[in-house]
């Protein structure tokens, strides 16, 4: 298999493992071929709705996102650990996850690039993982991204010509610095925006996405002269599980990386391609600080380690919400998150933070966050005002469950008991609400239930209120939905359920949800 080939194949089976199916409620298919349960008929036929026309209606409306807005306003979809791939096919960094994350619309990956016997390799440093050359992570980015309006046959709102932010963790001494400029430059071409552009971009506090559409935004870490006294900067910033590789033949051995100096700086040439973002591990007290050019550099972002932040909320979530208003912030996860786990990125939204990094490897709780703001979107949410409003306002939610169709058994069981689980994830914490078990009977490899439940919550007006819905076995999760309160489309709607992998099950759950909105009156 030529090496070309190979790289389709390998992409093709990184997409089947990784790929979720959350925009079905956002664009349903043309293709209404979907078995709806005798009980949900007879509901929807007494109600006048037809189902064949429910089944082609969104359950859920994205908006169009205004591109003209400083950076700064907005929150982006981001990958941690991006060249991580934790499937054992794999067992190595790779390339492709690259393609996979940009095709899901991420726009802000990361690169852990060191030198190498064999020159710079991306991978997680001092760990057993894989590594894959630095330039076929260049070029899978470079390829991920339409240059503006080069594509004239192209709609206008095209989602690949979205800037991509690249985090540039940078091992390399500095003296070998100027080949990754090289690399970076020959496979990014006029895409990568550099220290020449800026005579024709405006400046970091007013650059929006659509003045850099088509583009690639290179974050460059920034070491102050009185920081650095140890080798921290220069080890992996957070913990990662490490992959073995059970078939080690099947790949080349990784090359000798060359340890860093322990006070390693950035060439002149590498801070010149990170303009519109020098990345930077503030002291403690960052979150009201100021950092004028000079003595820093322009458009200093701060990169912060999630337990360095939480420890902060919430006594001090005003200060990191205006800090947030005047630079961009970065959180990555916790050195502890061994596990790849990940952060909550709800608590970082609501503090400001643009960018809060997640391992895109498991559809877990906080990936599903990520899908409910993200999906239908170019990976670019506006913020909303997180300023505590002079008058609150209070939503009253009411959400009608009528019942599930055709989900699939799990094997080897011919009946089953299960309930609906409706969690309201915001702010203030969650909110929990669970329909009665009932038990049916399957039919054909699959099981419908019904419930004709309903339930009420009230809370303070929240944009970035989410609905997570789990069909549940006990402590299992068979099937799941999450999405933004504010999205949710009104009248009876059938939701396609995904399992725990975020792939379509087959299944759909009949509901209706009412969102009321009144004076504050005391409600949580």
């Amino acid at each position: 298999m030529s090496g070309r080939n190979y790289n389709v194949v390998q992409n093709q089976l990184l997409s089947e493992h990784l790929s979720v199916d959350t925009e079905l409620n956002i664009n349903p298919p043309a293709d209404c071929s979907v078995r709806l349960s005798p009980e949900v008929l007879a509901f929807l036929a007494d109600e006048g709705v037809d189902p064949y026309e429910l089944l082609q209606q969104a359950a859920v409306h994205v908006p169009c996102v205004d591109d003209t807005l400083p950076l700064r306003n907005y929150i982006l979809s981001s990958s941690h650990n991006t060249y991580l791939v934790s499937w054992q096919i794999f067992g190595r960094a790779s390339a492709e996850a690259y393609t996979h994350v940009l095709s899901r619309n991420a726009r802000c990956v990361e690169i852990d690039v060191w030198s190498s016997s064999k020159g710079p390799v991306v991978t997680h440093g001092y760990t057993l993982s894989r590594s894959v050359p630095f330039s076929s992570v260049c070029e899978a980015i470079g390829a991920a991204i339409t240059k503006g309006n080069e594509d004239t046959a192209s709609s206008v709102d095209n989602s690949n010509d979205w800037p991509i932010f690249v985090s540039l963790e940078c091992h390399v001494p500095v003296e070998k610095q100027d080949e990754i400029v090289e690399i970076m430059k020959r496979e990014w071409g006029g895409k990568l925006v550099t220290k020449a552009d800026v005579a024709s971009l405006p400046s970091g506090d007013v650059v929006s996405p659509r003045d850099l559409k088509g583009r690639i935004v290179l974050m460059v870490e920034y070491y102050p002269d009185d920081v650095r006294s140890d080798t921290s900067a220069m080890m992996p910033s957070c913990g990662t599980p490490i992959l073995f590789d059970y078939d080690h033949s099947s790949y080349e051995a990784n090359p000798q990386l060359m340890r860093p100096h322990r006070h390693t700086r950035i060439a002149e040439g590498l801070a010149d391609l990170g303009f519109y973002a020098r990345s930077m591990k503030p002291d403690k007290g960052w979150e009201h600080a100021d950092f004028p050019s000079p003595p820093y550099p322009p458009n200093i972002m701060l990169n912060i380690d999630e337990t360095s932040i939480v420890s902060l909320m919430p006594q001090k979530l005003a200060d990191l919400v205006v800090s947030a208003e005047r630079y961009l912030r970065r959180v990555y996860p916790s050195g502890l998150r061994l596990d790849s786990s990940n952060l909550d990125p709800l608590k970082e939204w609501e503090s400001g933070t643009q960018i809060a990094c997640l391992n895109w490897q498991h559809y877990d709780e906080e990936m599903q966050l990520n899908e409910g703001l993200f999906a239908g979107t170019m990976g670019y949410v506006v913020k909303p005002p997180l300023e505590p409003p002079q008058e609150k306002w209070s939503v009253r939610f009411t959400g009608e469950i009528i019942g599930v169709s055709s989900l699939p058994l799990p094997e080897a069981r011919e009946t089953l008991s299960a309930y609906i689980s409706a969690e309201l994830l915001h702010a203030t914490g969650k909110q929990r609400w669970c329909t009665a078990k009932v038990e049916s009977n399957g039919v054909g490899g699959v099981i419908d239930f019904t419930w004709r439940e309903s339930f009420q919550w009230q809370f303070t007006t929240d944009e970035l209120a989410f609905l997570r819905l789990q069909v549940c076995q006990s402590d299992d999760c068979l099937a799941t939905f999450c999405a933004r309160i504010s999205q949710l489309q009104a009248g009876w709607k059938l939701i396609r359920l995904l399992n725990a992998k975020g792939k379509y099950t087959g299944a759909t759950l009949l509901c209706r949800f009412t969102v009321t909105s009144g004076r504050f009156e005391g409600l949580r």
